[in-house]
């Protein structure tokens, strides 16, 4: 299940692209709880596949890279 979590997670951030996206937000459209959308969050991010963008209140902003996501296109 790890690669597909990953893979929803990673669309829901394709999808909204340009937009950054909290975690909570992340969660609830790929339809995972809070702690699982965290981890995976987490994890894009140490792969270098989503990035840190701001703090809104204290929620957590992320963006995908796009430099990632057209470098797995030319693939």
């Amino acid at each position: 299940m790890t690669e597909e979590t990953k893979a929803k997670i990673l669309k829901v951030f394709e999808d909204a692209y340009p937009q950054d996206l909290s975690i909570a937000e992340v969660s609830r459209k790929a339809q995972f709880s809070e702690v699982t959308g965290s981890t995976y969050v987490r994890i894009l991010e140490a792969e270098k596949k989503v990035e840190f963008t701001r703090l809104v209140g204290r929620s957590k902003m992320f963006i995908l890279l796009k430099e990632k996501k057209d470098a797995e296109a030319d693939e």
